[in-house]
């Protein structure tokens, strides 16, 4: 009888660690941009476009991936919008009220995936976030990709919570890359040929 209650007690835990529920998160990346004149007070307006090709972020996995997956709760390219604009602003930018005479600053997230390791239990996924700007100012242009992927090995699947800062983490770095970028900010500032 032991034996039997035993087997059973492994088999539901086996049964509850392969049915993974969807998750819904919150996009909110915060970025750790400098503050200060930098920018010069010159004028930057912000367009962002979400362009993934799938709404989702990703599938916790387990064994009903598609049923499993990790859904934003609120709209991706708006909260990218907000914390660029605010980061701008406290560089010493004016992102917002930048006037008709502004430089563009246009940016386009191409993906942003989770991508669990296979089988059952998951507990190691890939994060990635990929970025494409464009600012222009009259006939000038300048282009910049940013890119970063994690990697996290967990010992249990991950809650949403978790979840939730491993892709806003991921988004804050690769953001965070643009906002470094001395050729970015030099155009950003007026310099055409940075």
């Amino acid at each position: 009888m032991m034996r039997r209650l035993a087997s059973l007690s492994c088999l539901v835990l086996l049964l509850s660690a392969c049915g993974l529920s969807p998750q819904v998160v919150n996009v909110a990346p915060s970025p750790q941009a400098d503050s200060g004149t930098n920018g010069r007070n010159a004028p930057v307006r912000v367009e962002v476009h979400d362009e993934r090709p799938q709404q989702h972020v990703g599938s916790r996995g387990g064994v009903y991936p598609d049923t499993s997956l990790i859904r934003p709760a609120n709209n991706v390219a708006k909260a990218l919008y907000d914390a660029v604009t605010r980061s701008l602003q406290s560089m010493g930018y004016n992102a917002l009220n930048p006037g008709d005479a502004a430089t563009e600053l246009q940016l386009r997230l191409t993906e942003l995936s989770y991508v669990p390791a296979e089988g059952a239990v998951v507990n190691k996924v890939v994060i990635t976030a990929k970025l494409e700007a464009t600012a222009r100012r009259g006939s000038a242009e300048h282009i910049g990709r940013y890119q970063s992927s994690v990697t996290h090995e967990t010992p249990l699947t991950p809650s949403a919570s978790r979840n939730e800062q491993m892709i806003n983490d991921v988004l804050e770095r690769t953001l965070n890359r643009l906002l470094v970028d001395p050729k970015m900010r030099a155009f950003l500032a007026g310099n055409d040929r940075p």
